[in-house]
């Protein structure tokens, strides 16, 4: 069974417990709105002893060039997907060359229109990515708007495509982490941790532990429930300078590409039409309810 504790990690006292940490959810200068340099994140991660996940936003240049420098850091290739209807996915994959082919055949062709967004939901990245060796991973999936895939609402069968869990997110309230501890807990998904980190500061505040160092097989241990998530969230004020300078860098990168404009519209579109179906009367019988009965309960 997997275990979560909310406190900052102990790095060398589980190194020598033979257990080796990953932050599974980590931000780059690649994507829009991250600003930590690769070569500075990896050394920070081959000083403190752990590995960490490169998920960018809707690109995987971090990764390809991250694989380049990183000596002797463990990189795990991902991803982090926005979809069609604003939903936030991360997708892992055991090589970077897998990831890099998925990305250019299966996501490109599907950003032509909108380079913010994918045009597809859960289940068609999911059908998307039959044919690699990847695993997807339900982010923040209590977080407030439309990127918390649990506040739109989620089919039974987009449950079922979803091997892991972020039980705790860096970034995110205690409270939001706590309804992903029970959802993960109640399907019997694998669970992990991340910092979500967009700068180095933040890198390998919240590690997922297993038994392993290698990629294959800290999956296994993921899926296999047999992971120790470790971390905390961000304070409030830190949240708010974060904040700032996660969206600062957005506008920035989307003004060199010209895209300001298409990337406001975009977010408000996706948050309006989240709003919408969130007050609309009558939801599909089909979608879960898991969050409000959690509500009831608490």
């Amino acid at each position: 069974m997997a275990s979560v504790i909310f406190k900052r990690p102990p790095i060398k006292k589980l190194k020598k417990d033979g257990l080796f940490g990953a932050d599974m959810h980590f931000h780059t200068n690649y994507s829009p709105d991250g600003v930590a340099r690769i070569r500075t994140a990896v050394k920070k991660a081959e000083k403190k002893g752990f590995g960490f996940a490169i998920t960018d936003h809707n690109t995987v240049k971090g990764v390809i060039s991250s694989y380049r420098q990183r000596k002797h850091a463990l990189i795990i290739p991902g991803i982090e997907i926005t979809c069609r209807n604003g939903n936030h996915l991360l997708a892992y994959f055991y090589a970077h060359r897998e990831i890099e082919e998925f990305f250019d055949k299966q996501l490109r062709p599907r950003m032509k229109s909108n380079p913010f967004f994918i045009n597809a939901d859960i289940n068609e990245i999911a059908e998307l990515s039959k044919d690699y060796n990847c695993i997807l991973c339900a982010p923040h999936p209590f977080a407030p708007g439309a990127m918390g895939m649990m506040s739109t609402g989620m089919t039974k069968n987009a449950e079922n495509i979803l091997e892991l869990v972020e039980v705790i997110n860096g970034f995110s309230f205690r409270k939001s982490n706590m309804k992903a501890i029970y959802w993960a807990t109640k399907t019997g998904k694998g669970m992990t941790g991340g910092s979500d980190g967009h700068s180095t500061f933040e890198l390998g505040k919240v590690l997922t532990f297993t038994h392993n160092a290698d990629i294959e097989n800290i999956f296994h241990d993921i899926k296999r429930n047999q992971s120790i998530v470790i971390g905390k969230e961000d304070n409030f004020f830190l949240k708010a300078v974060m904040s700032v300078g996660k969206e600062s860098a957005y506008v920035k990168n989307s003004k060199k590409q010209k895209m300001a404009k298409q990337l406001i519209r975009s977010q408000m579109g996706t948050e309006y039409r989240y709003i919408r179906e969130k007050f609309r009367n009558g939801k599909s019988d089909e979608l879960l309810v898991h969050h409000h009965e959690m509500e009831k309960k608490e």
